[in-house]
């Protein structure tokens, strides 16, 4: 049968047509963005997503997309509940664009370098909430001059605590004066090294003998030479030698703060406002399960006697993290992601309070166990 010849002109003439050239192409180029992603699809760890996306809703998504492109917010209500993983297209297509990571992982800079995996749920907690890590802008690192007398006097006795601050820098907007936003969030002296006194403190006052280390990691590192990424090296080496002059040191915490918002990073405890913690466990080295453990052990205390605190405990490994943040060197070593850079001093202060309480219970039954065995 020929064809009709009003039909062969007809589509000779929409294929000639550029909005349909463009829509044809736009098709093509969609089904086969997976054929050339980085990573190859098999290497997605999609096991803890599947969970996830059953319980995604519309509003997370428009977050996501909002904090790399401002002019999507208020696109989706924050009342209405999509479920993603009723898409049509991966039924079409029969590849896992249910893995959202695939569509948009190589264009918002936040999610692509998240790498991270959530071992233990908490409060408010998916993976468009775990942590984050910001860098100051170049000039605000090299802008600063050197101070050459910094290394602090470490005099050791038997504590069994070390508490330091790999990125001792890392600030809160309301102490930063003119800071906007949160790679603007450093400070020299109102920073996270109050945390850790303050950490020390409480712990003093429960009979548990702690040392803060007073290490200007940031000043150390423009003296050597050292970029800013290079933080966790020469952290390493202030651990060794903690760890060389004290053998009693059994328990490192890392202490830092979020580049999460406040929405995220907040919560009310007994009527009063209040920083939340995440755990961060390094997942790239062989004995991270014992420091897992450990981590995964304090959350559920937390969660037990204060509700919403925890954020929960996130394992990090792969491009673009550290994976390891020194934690190869303790079995009782944990990263605390303290509040987020919106956070008050007032907020956080009363987080170490309660932290201290929660650590004290796990370290005194930890103490009963050795003595019993």
């Amino acid at each position: 049968m020929k064809s009709s010849p009003f039909k062969s002109n007809k589509i000779k003439k929409n294929m000639n047509n550029p909005v349909v050239l463009f829509i044809a192409l736009f098709l093509i180029l969609w089904l086969l963005i997976p054929l050339f992603s980085v990573k190859p699809i098999s290497n997605g760890p999609t096991a803890f997503m599947d969970d996830w996306l059953s319980e995604v809703d519309a509003s997370s998504l428009s977050y996501l997309l909002t904090i790399d492109q401002p002019m999507m917010e208020g696109m989706v209500s924050t009342d209405e509940r999509v479920p993603i993983s009723s898409a049509i297209l991966p039924f079409l297509t029969s590849l896992p664009y249910q893995d959202i990571r695939l569509l948009f992982g190589h264009e918002l800079p936040n999610f692509s370098l998240n790498n991270s995996t959530i071992a233990v749920r908490g409060s408010g907690t998916n993976q468009f909430t775990t942590s984050i890590e910001s860098a100051p802008p170049d000039e605000l690192f090299e802008g600063e001059e050197i101070i050459e007398d910094s290394e602090p006097d470490s005099q050791y006795a038997d504590e069994s605590v070390f508490i330091y601050t790999s990125h001792n820098r890392e600030s809160f907007l309301p102490h930063v004066p003119g800071a906007t936003i949160s790679d603007e969030a450093f400070h020299q002296t109102e920073n996270v090294m109050k945390l850790s006194r303050k950490l020390k403190e409480h712990l003093d006052e429960k009979g548990i003998e702690s040392f803060v280390d007073e290490t200007d990691i940031w000043n150390e590192l423009k003296k050597e030479g050292m970029v800013y990424h290079e933080s966790y090296d020469y952290a390493r080496r202030v651990v060794q030698e903690a760890q060389s002059n004290n053998e009693d040191l059994n328990f490192m915490i890392d202490i830092h703060r979020d580049a999460q918002p406040k929405e995220i990073t907040t919560t009310e405890i007994d009527g009063q406002s209040v920083a939340k913690i995440m755990f961060v466990v390094g997942g790239e080295h062989e004995n991270y399960e014992e420091n897992l453990a450990f981590a995964a052990d304090l959350h559920e205390r937390l969660e037990e006697k204060y509700p919403t605190l925890s954020r929960g405990v996130e394992v990090k490994s792969g491009s673009g993290v550290n994976g390891v943040y020194n934690q190869d060197l303790s079995d009782h070593s944990v990263v605390l992601e303290v509040g987020g850079y919106e956070n008050t001093f007032e907020e956080l202060f009363l987080t170490m309070e309660l932290f201290s309480e929660i650590f004290a219970d796990y370290y005194f039954d930890q103490s009963a166990e050795e003595v019993s065995s």
